[in-house]
């Protein structure tokens, strides 16, 4: 290709894909050594590298990234695309002569920032084996001055606010959580049904059903997403693990899991900035026995925080958890007056966990003040041990 090919700010978005093959030769191999000065014997040297375990001459790793040059520069983005950031893994060895087909897939993509991610795999035909995935961030060089320009308008437009979804906006905390948030937010609740009060803007979508993530982007119409506060939660089975059905475990583990990582996807198609998910210390830090599978999609949730957080991170979103402890709402609302006073008891404060307490973390977390601290699990527990 002589000619760079130019995708826009407007043309890019998640799942874009691009592709092209090349053959690798020893002048080519002779080149990159020349100009690299990297003449490593197990690149250049059949008889040295025969003598070793990978038993035959390899192309540099460096020359694989270079493929991922090229297809970042001439390919996907293109012409207006700068490199900001290379990581690599080289899974299988590339022995040459060979044939190799270069994949780019753009795998974040954040408008308002004129950046993202390009995830490039470089596969050996011959074998079909994958010898290098490397994940290339990038930016536009021409957009930076309109994407500036753009954010200072919407920043001056009077009226305006971030847009911020939420999910159990119905329930007692996340009622709570949509009074507090929509003073700085422009808050959308998310369920299947609509709470008779409350006055929210509201998507009707069940998220364990297929296609919600389409039904939201409908409703959005356009409208740039901030974020999500993540704060449902199905009904918690009564019963150890062995006395609960496997399907209701089987739900409580996908509504951690799972449901979670399609939250996450859907955000950085969307090129939102903020996941905030509400948990509970009755997982890793205090399991209850006799809601075990409750405690274990719980559990489940934290894990896929932790490991969400450095990917979700490529795309500029931060994604933390909130844990309170006990609070006298939602499903304890109905404990008897002993049994709070029984939870206050234990809280070295003297007082449980409050709605507000909860708000205001979250709150925090969705703040410009959290922008560098992602895969956060925080307890809130009054120094409850």
């Amino acid at each position: 290709m002589d000619e760079a090919r130019l995708f826009t700010a407007a043309d890019l978005r998640t799942g874009l894909q691009a592709e092209f093959e090349r053959e690798i030769t020893g002048p080519d191999i002779a080149a990159f050594a020349e100009l690299s000065r990297d003449r490593n014997p197990l690149h250049m040297d059949e008889a040295y590298a025969r003598e070793t375990n990978y038993r035959n001459r390899i192309v540099h790793g460096a020359f694989q990234v270079g493929l991922a040059s090229a297809m970042a520069g001439m390919y996907l983005p293109g012409r207006e695309v700068v490199v900001g950031s290379f990581q690599c893994r080289f899974p299988a060895p590339l022995y040459y002569p060979c044939k190799v087909k270069v994949q780019g897939e753009v795998t974040a993509w954040v408008p308002q920032t004129a950046g993202g991610t390009l995830r490039v795999r470089v596969v050996d035909l011959a074998s079909n084996t994958l010898t290098a995935e490397i994940h290339v961030g990038f930016s536009l060089h021409e957009k930076r001055v309109a994407a500036a320009e753009k954010r200072e308008t919407v920043a001056a437009a009077p009226g305006d606010k971030p847009v911020v979804l939420l999910t159990g906006a119905g329930g007692g905390l996340g009622q709570v959580l949509a009074a507090s948030l929509s003073g700085a937010y422009h808050v959308i609740g998310i369920g299947r049904s609509q709470p008779a009060e409350g006055g929210l803007e509201w998507i009707a979508a069940d998220l364990m059903s297929p296609g919600w993530e389409e039904i939201v982007e409908s409703h959005l119409h356009g409208r740039p997403l901030y974020g999500m506060v993540h704060a449902a939660w199905p009904a918690g089975p009564q019963g150890s693990l062995l006395e609960v059905e496997s399907d209701a475990v089987r739900a409580q583990l996908e509504f951690g899991s799972v449901l979670t990582l399609r939250l996450g996807q859907f955000l950085r198609r969307a090129g939102a900035s903020r996941l905030v998910i509400l948990g509970t210390t009755a997982a890793t830090l205090k399991p209850v026995l006799n809601m075990a599978a409750y405690s274990l999609g719980k559990a489940a949730l934290e894990h896929t925080v932790r490991l969400l957080a450095p990917e979700l991170a490529r795309a500029n979103i931060t994604i933390n958890l909130v844990s309170p402890s006990f609070v006298p709402v939602g499903m304890n609302s109905a404990k008897t007056n002993r049994v709070i006073l029984t939870e206050t008891a234990k809280v070295p404060m003297g007082k449980l966990c409050a709605p507000e307490d909860v708000a205001r973390t979250v709150e925090f977390f969705l703040s410009p003040g959290a922008a560098f601290i992602t895969g956060q699990i925080l307890p809130l527990t009054g120094g409850q041990l």
